[in-house]
């Protein structure tokens, strides 16, 4: 019965690696738990099914439970980058009608718009970025 759930878990990986959605991966890795146990007790086939479902549902509730704790940590704008939001940038040329201006930023020149239309802006002041909308910088004067 060892080959058996050695064999399982082979292919349960292989389609896994295929899929790369780690679906699978705890389905796997619980038949290879239930392979180790027939290796020790062959004669056990009940043990080994509550073995691997016991692993497979064990795994499963670990990853779903760290998958949320890091959903929980991601900034609320999905476009977001954590490293970008409180960086200084320097202002290249100044703002149009629509707030919309150019930033330097890790050594390139960015568009940005400003959070606050209001704002006095001019050539080679520091602002702060306060968000993001995908390519687009999100700055303001205020800084962290």
């Amino acid at each position: 019965m060892m080959w058996t759930w050695l064999i399982l878990a082979a292919v349960l990986l292989a389609v896994e690696m295929m899929t790369g959605t780690l679906a699978l991966l705890f389905v796997s890795l619980g038949a290879l738990t239930a392979a180790l146990l027939a290796y020790v007790l062959p004669d056990s086939l009940a043990a080994q099914i509550s073995v691997f479902a016991f692993a497979t549902i064990a795994g499963t509730v670990i990853a779903w439970r760290r998958i949320q704790s890091q959903r929980a940590k991601a900034p609320a704008d999905p476009n977001a980058s954590v490293e970008e939001i409180g960086q200084q940038v320097e202002v290249v040329a100044p703002p149009d009608a629509q707030a919309h201006l150019r930033v330097r930023y890790r050594g390139s020149e960015w568009a940005a718009r400003l959070a606050n239309r209001d704002l006095p802006v001019q050539t080679g002041m520091l602002l702060t970025i306060v968000a993001q909308e995908s390519s687009m910088l999100i700055v303001d004067a205020r800084t962290k």
